[in-house]
Protein backbone atom coordinates (compact mmCIF):
# COMPACT_ATOMS: atom_id res chain seq x y z
CA UNK A 1 0.00 0.00 0.00
CA UNK A 2 2.85 2.55 0.93
CA UNK A 3 4.43 1.50 -2.69
CA UNK A 4 1.16 2.34 -4.41
CA UNK A 5 0.61 5.73 -2.42
CA UNK A 6 4.23 6.96 -3.31
CA UNK A 7 3.80 6.14 -7.12
CA UNK A 8 0.16 7.89 -7.16
CA UNK A 9 2.11 10.96 -5.26
CA UNK A 10 4.73 11.02 -8.15
CA UNK A 11 2.02 10.55 -11.14
CA UNK A 12 -0.16 13.27 -8.80
CA UNK A 13 2.96 15.53 -8.97
CA UNK A 14 3.84 14.62 -12.53
CA UNK A 15 0.50 16.14 -13.39
CA UNK A 16 0.60 18.98 -11.63
CA UNK A 17 4.14 19.69 -13.64
CA UNK A 18 2.51 19.01 -16.79
CA UNK A 19 0.00 21.54 -15.91
CA UNK A 20 2.22 24.41 -14.75
CA UNK A 21 4.37 24.19 -17.89
CA UNK A 22 1.12 24.39 -20.16
CA UNK A 23 0.12 27.46 -17.96
CA UNK A 24 3.21 29.57 -19.37
CA UNK A 25 2.37 30.77 -23.18
CA UNK A 26 5.37 30.39 -25.51
CA UNK A 27 7.43 34.04 -25.84
CA UNK A 28 6.97 36.52 -29.12
CA UNK A 29 10.75 36.93 -28.84
CA UNK A 30 13.54 35.76 -27.50
CA UNK A 31 17.68 37.55 -27.72
CA UNK A 32 19.64 35.15 -26.28
CA UNK A 33 22.81 37.29 -26.09
CA UNK A 34 22.46 41.07 -26.13
CA UNK A 35 25.36 42.44 -28.21
CA UNK A 36 25.16 46.53 -28.51
CA UNK A 37 23.44 49.83 -28.09
CA UNK A 38 22.45 51.60 -24.90
CA UNK A 39 20.09 52.73 -21.96
CA UNK A 40 19.72 55.91 -21.72
CA UNK A 41 17.68 57.94 -19.21
CA UNK A 42 16.66 61.53 -20.09
CA UNK A 43 16.84 63.53 -16.19
CA UNK A 44 13.72 64.71 -14.72
CA UNK A 45 14.39 69.02 -14.28
CA UNK A 46 13.29 68.61 -10.53
CA UNK A 47 15.79 66.21 -9.90
CA UNK A 48 18.50 67.92 -12.00
CA UNK A 49 17.47 70.91 -9.87
CA UNK A 50 18.13 68.87 -6.16
CA UNK A 51 20.96 68.37 -7.14
CA UNK A 52 22.08 71.42 -7.97
CA UNK A 53 20.51 72.97 -5.04
CA UNK A 54 22.69 70.46 -3.05
CA UNK A 55 25.97 71.29 -4.38
CA UNK A 56 26.15 68.06 -5.98
CA UNK A 57 27.72 67.87 -9.40
CA UNK A 58 26.92 64.76 -11.34
CA UNK A 59 29.26 63.12 -14.41
CA UNK A 60 29.83 60.55 -16.87
CA UNK A 61 32.14 57.40 -15.77
CA UNK A 62 33.93 55.19 -18.22
CA UNK A 63 32.47 54.86 -21.24
CA UNK A 64 28.75 56.80 -20.03
CA UNK A 65 28.22 59.70 -21.95
CA UNK A 66 26.09 62.56 -20.14
CA UNK A 67 24.55 65.20 -23.02
CA UNK A 68 21.27 67.22 -23.51
CA UNK A 69 19.85 66.35 -20.09
CA UNK A 70 20.14 62.62 -20.67
CA UNK A 71 22.48 60.03 -19.33
CA UNK A 72 23.22 57.02 -21.18
CA UNK A 73 25.19 53.55 -20.81
CA UNK A 74 26.14 51.23 -23.50
CA UNK A 75 24.75 47.31 -22.81
CA UNK A 76 27.55 45.35 -22.85
CA UNK A 77 25.39 42.29 -22.17
CA UNK A 78 22.50 40.07 -21.19
CA UNK A 79 19.64 38.29 -22.61
CA UNK A 80 15.77 39.39 -23.06
CA UNK A 81 12.52 37.53 -23.60
CA UNK A 82 8.99 39.02 -25.11
CA UNK A 83 5.60 37.68 -24.23
CA UNK A 84 2.32 38.81 -25.31
CA UNK A 85 1.40 41.63 -22.62
CA UNK A 86 -1.13 40.07 -20.25
CA UNK A 87 -0.18 36.58 -21.08
CA UNK A 88 3.02 36.72 -18.09
CA UNK A 89 3.76 39.17 -15.77
CA UNK A 90 6.34 41.16 -16.88
CA UNK A 91 5.76 40.56 -20.07
CA UNK A 92 9.65 42.08 -20.75
CA UNK A 93 12.00 39.52 -18.60
CA UNK A 94 15.80 39.07 -18.55
CA UNK A 95 19.07 41.12 -17.56
CA UNK A 96 20.44 44.38 -19.00
CA UNK A 97 23.91 44.55 -18.40
CA UNK A 98 26.57 47.96 -18.35
CA UNK A 99 29.86 46.75 -17.48
CA UNK A 100 32.58 49.76 -17.74
CA UNK A 101 30.11 52.55 -17.76
CA UNK A 102 28.20 54.44 -15.20
CA UNK A 103 27.68 58.02 -12.77
CA UNK A 104 29.89 60.64 -10.58
CA UNK A 105 28.34 62.60 -7.74
CA UNK A 106 30.43 65.07 -6.15
CA UNK A 107 30.71 67.41 -3.43
CA UNK A 108 33.46 68.81 -2.52
CA UNK A 109 36.16 66.26 -1.34
CA UNK A 110 33.38 63.29 -1.56
CA UNK A 111 32.56 61.24 -4.75
CA UNK A 112 30.50 58.79 -5.24
CA UNK A 113 30.84 56.09 -8.27
CA UNK A 114 28.34 54.25 -9.57
CA UNK A 115 28.20 51.62 -12.54
CA UNK A 116 28.37 48.25 -14.02
CA UNK A 117 24.48 48.48 -14.00
CA UNK A 118 22.41 45.73 -14.43
CA UNK A 119 18.27 45.94 -15.03
CA UNK A 120 16.11 43.49 -13.63
CA UNK A 121 12.62 43.66 -14.61
CA UNK A 122 10.98 41.60 -12.11
CA UNK A 123 8.20 42.32 -9.76
CA UNK A 124 9.22 45.17 -8.42
CA UNK A 125 11.87 45.84 -11.31
CA UNK A 126 14.64 47.04 -10.02
CA UNK A 127 18.11 48.45 -11.25
CA UNK A 128 21.36 46.92 -9.26
CA UNK A 129 25.11 48.59 -9.51
CA UNK A 130 28.50 48.63 -7.97
CA UNK A 131 29.01 51.39 -5.32
CA UNK A 132 32.23 53.19 -4.77
CA UNK A 133 33.53 56.07 -2.57
CA UNK A 134 36.74 57.49 -1.66
CA UNK A 135 38.28 55.17 -4.32
CA UNK A 136 37.12 51.92 -2.37
CA UNK A 137 34.30 49.52 -3.24
CA UNK A 138 31.00 49.82 -0.97
CA UNK A 139 29.16 47.32 -2.23
CA UNK A 140 29.43 45.25 -5.51
CA UNK A 141 25.86 44.92 -6.02
CA UNK A 142 22.79 47.19 -4.34
CA UNK A 143 19.92 48.13 -5.65
CA UNK A 144 20.11 51.93 -6.77
CA UNK A 145 16.72 52.91 -8.35
CA UNK A 146 13.28 51.13 -9.27
CA UNK A 147 11.51 50.78 -11.93
CA UNK A 148 8.12 51.77 -12.97
CA UNK A 149 6.87 49.88 -16.13
CA UNK A 150 2.96 51.13 -16.50
CA UNK A 151 4.23 54.34 -18.32
CA UNK A 152 6.21 51.63 -20.77
CA UNK A 153 4.99 52.70 -24.24
CA UNK A 154 4.60 50.02 -27.27
CA UNK A 155 7.87 48.37 -28.63
CA UNK A 156 9.44 49.68 -31.46
CA UNK A 157 10.97 47.72 -33.87
CA UNK A 158 13.21 48.80 -37.38
CA UNK A 159 13.94 45.54 -39.41
CA UNK A 160 16.28 47.25 -41.65
CA UNK A 161 18.26 48.65 -38.51
CA UNK A 162 18.12 45.37 -36.64
CA UNK A 163 17.02 47.75 -33.29
CA UNK A 164 14.11 47.47 -30.79
CA UNK A 165 13.21 50.48 -28.50
CA UNK A 166 11.18 50.49 -25.40
CA UNK A 167 11.04 53.77 -24.36
CA UNK A 168 8.41 55.24 -21.55
CA UNK A 169 9.70 53.33 -17.73
CA UNK A 170 9.82 55.72 -15.25
CA UNK A 171 13.23 55.90 -13.35
CA UNK A 172 12.93 56.75 -8.94
CA UNK A 173 15.14 56.51 -6.69
CA UNK A 174 15.55 53.33 -4.29
CA UNK A 175 14.69 54.77 -0.56
CA UNK A 176 18.27 52.60 0.67
CA UNK A 177 19.83 54.63 -2.05
CA UNK A 178 18.45 57.82 -1.03
CA UNK A 179 19.60 57.09 2.79
CA UNK A 180 23.01 56.23 1.83
CA UNK A 181 23.44 59.25 -0.73
CA UNK A 182 22.10 61.05 2.37
CA UNK A 183 24.56 60.06 5.12
CA UNK A 184 27.32 60.36 1.74
CA UNK A 185 26.47 64.38 1.09
CA UNK A 186 25.18 64.80 4.71
CA UNK A 187 22.02 66.09 4.06
CA UNK A 188 18.26 64.79 4.59
CA UNK A 189 16.82 66.10 0.93
CA UNK A 190 16.78 63.00 -1.29
CA UNK A 191 14.18 61.22 -0.59
CA UNK A 192 13.10 57.42 -1.85
CA UNK A 193 10.65 57.39 -5.03
CA UNK A 194 12.13 61.26 -6.25
CA UNK A 195 11.99 60.73 -10.05
CA UNK A 196 15.10 60.52 -12.13
CA UNK A 197 13.76 60.34 -15.04
CA UNK A 198 12.30 58.57 -18.16
CA UNK A 199 14.27 55.36 -19.72
CA UNK A 200 14.85 54.62 -23.41
CA UNK A 201 16.45 51.48 -24.34
CA UNK A 202 17.67 50.85 -27.75
CA UNK A 203 18.54 46.67 -28.19
CA UNK A 204 19.91 45.02 -31.52
CA UNK A 205 17.68 41.88 -32.48
CA UNK A 206 19.58 39.93 -35.12
CA UNK A 207 20.78 37.87 -32.02
CA UNK A 208 18.26 36.83 -31.00
CA UNK A 209 16.60 33.28 -31.26
CA UNK A 210 13.00 34.27 -31.97
CA UNK A 211 13.46 37.85 -33.30
CA UNK A 212 10.79 40.41 -32.44
CA UNK A 213 8.42 40.29 -35.65
CA UNK A 214 8.14 43.78 -37.49
CA UNK A 215 5.88 46.01 -35.62
CA UNK A 216 6.62 44.84 -32.38
CA UNK A 217 4.34 44.21 -29.19
CA UNK A 218 2.39 46.53 -27.86
CA UNK A 219 2.13 46.63 -24.10
CA UNK A 220 -1.80 46.57 -24.00
CA UNK A 221 -2.47 47.98 -20.21
CA UNK A 222 -0.73 46.24 -18.17
CA UNK A 223 2.68 46.68 -16.31
CA UNK A 224 6.45 45.44 -17.46
CA UNK A 225 7.23 45.99 -13.93
CA UNK A 226 10.41 47.65 -15.64
CA UNK A 227 11.59 47.76 -19.05
CA UNK A 228 13.24 44.75 -20.96
CA UNK A 229 16.65 44.50 -21.34
CA UNK A 230 18.42 48.02 -20.18
CA UNK A 231 18.90 49.55 -17.03
CA UNK A 232 20.98 51.24 -14.73
CA UNK A 233 21.96 52.46 -11.57
CA UNK A 234 22.09 53.91 -8.21
CA UNK A 235 22.34 53.43 -4.96
CA UNK A 236 25.11 55.43 -4.77
CA UNK A 237 21.68 56.12 -5.35
CA UNK A 238 23.30 59.28 -5.65
CA UNK A 239 25.19 58.69 -8.54
CA UNK A 240 22.73 58.35 -10.67
CA UNK A 241 20.69 60.86 -9.88
CA UNK A 242 23.42 63.35 -10.54
CA UNK A 243 23.28 61.85 -13.73
CA UNK A 244 20.78 59.76 -15.45
CA UNK A 245 20.59 56.44 -15.10
CA UNK A 246 18.45 53.32 -15.84
CA UNK A 247 16.20 50.98 -16.92
CA UNK A 248 15.54 48.56 -18.97
CA UNK A 249 14.44 45.38 -17.83
CA UNK A 250 14.48 41.94 -18.14
CA UNK A 251 15.26 39.40 -15.71
CA UNK A 252 12.49 36.71 -14.18
CA UNK A 253 11.89 33.47 -14.91
CA UNK A 254 8.76 33.59 -17.53
CA UNK A 255 5.87 32.74 -15.75
CA UNK A 256 7.18 33.81 -12.56
CA UNK A 257 3.78 35.35 -11.83
CA UNK A 258 0.67 35.82 -14.01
Amino acid sequence: MATIGLVAAAVTGLGAGVANAQETPPPVATITNLTGQSTSVKLDSGFVEALGSLGVAPGPSGNAKIADGSASFPITGGNVTVYKPGDVNPYVQGSIKHEGSGLTLTKGDTKVTLDNFVIDPGDPAILTGRVSAGGKVVAESTTLFDLNGSTLKPISVDSSAGTATLTGTTVTLNSGAAEALNGAFSTDALKGGTVIGIATIVVNTKSGDMPMPSGGVETGGGSTSGIEDSGLIVAGGVLLLGAAGAVAVSRRRAGSRS
